[in-house]
């Protein structure tokens, strides 16, 4: 499907703003854990962007004690929405199970293309390698995390990390961190094709904006299985629901991963008894008074990531 960039730039910014409006309710009634000591707004890098700021959260006391394992997330929006407060309250939760949180922001297209996201990943992971220790996290126990297009991110990001025929496809240098594991909650991983069509051709007709860009990202933009022999993602959770917009793209990845002997868990969860867990429910219901859904959820997460420590 051919799409005019301005019209995709133009639909982005039209939902951007649907889902602003959506998320100001939520985000203004959550209610945040107690016992949390937040780190806010530590550049990753020296260019002063509000975009290249991050937050920490750990424990209250972990100063005093041994060094954390470590996750570092990455939130959702399609790319060209949102912000490190919007998994505020979900990612003190899953710091409250004993880990240093790093909460990441990162350029939005289309002020910047999905390869420039992708150095701004990498750029995290990197200062998370020389810096997380000062936090009292363990530099040699870390996880990525992503919710949505922040999935995508993450997981395009190891690819580059842990690869190097991506890395020499893409011109990229790897962090330099070794990610024990990834936990993708609802991901958009599918670049191309699936039951988000047609908007999935608006995203990536936004995402690239260099003939050189589309070139390069076309050997994955519909292989998801090529992505997986080549990008030697670590142990992945994959977490989706019946009720999620995009659990296709969760369901096709494990298949990949499984049929690849790949480590990969699964959890999809059915429908919702008194309440709709859809896309990315663990997030947008984790500061709700009835949450009980989103906790388990991160307690699954927690768990899966001790099985590697």
């Amino acid at each position: 499907m051919i799409v005019n960039r301005q019209d995709a730039i133009d639909l982005l910014a039209e939902r951007a703003a649907l889902m602003a409006k959506n998320d100001a309710p939520h985000l203004a009634a959550q209610h945040l854990p107690e016992g949390i000591e937040t780190i806010k707004d530590l550049p990753y890098l020296s260019d002063s962007l509000p975009e290249h700021l991050l937050d920490i959260y750990r424990p209250e006391g972990t100063a005093e004690g041994e060094p954390l394992p470590v996750f570092v997330d990455f939130h959702g929006g399609g790319l060209y929405y949102g912000a490190k407060e919007n998994n505020l309250c979900r990612d003190m939760l899953l710091a409250g199970k004993g880990f240093v949180v790093v909460n990441a922001n990162y350029r939005l297209v289309p002020k910047v293309s999905f390869f420039d996201q992708i150095r701004d990943a990498l750029a995290v992971m990197a200062w998370v390698k020389d810096h997380v220790a000062e936090y009292q996290g363990n530099p040699n126990q870390v996880f990525i995390t992503g919710d949505s297009a922040g999935a995508t991110l993450a997981m395009y990001a190891l690819a580059v990390n842990n690869s190097k025929v991506v890395r020499q496809r893409w011109f990229m240098a790897s962090s330099g961190l070794a990610p024990l594991g990834f936990v993708a909650t609802s991901g958009m991983f599918r670049l191309e094709g699936g039951v988000y069509e047609p908007l999935i051709s608006y995203y990536t007709a936004a995402y690239f904006a260099k003939p050189s860009e589309i070139i390069a990202i076309a050997p994955y933009k519909n292989d998801l299985d090529r992505l997986i022999v080549d990008g030697k993602l670590p142990p992945t959770y994959l977490i989706t629901s019946d009720e999620d917009v995009l659990a296709d793209n969760s369901l096709e990845l494990a298949r990949i991963m499984v049929r690849r002997n790949s480590d990969c868990e699964l959890r999809m969860w059915p429908l919702g008894k008194d309440k709709v867990l859809g896309h990315i429910f663990n997030v947008t219901q984790a500061g709700d008074a009835d949450n009980a859904e989103a906790l388990e959820v991160i307690d699954d997460i927690a768990r899966f990531a001790r099985r590697y420590l």
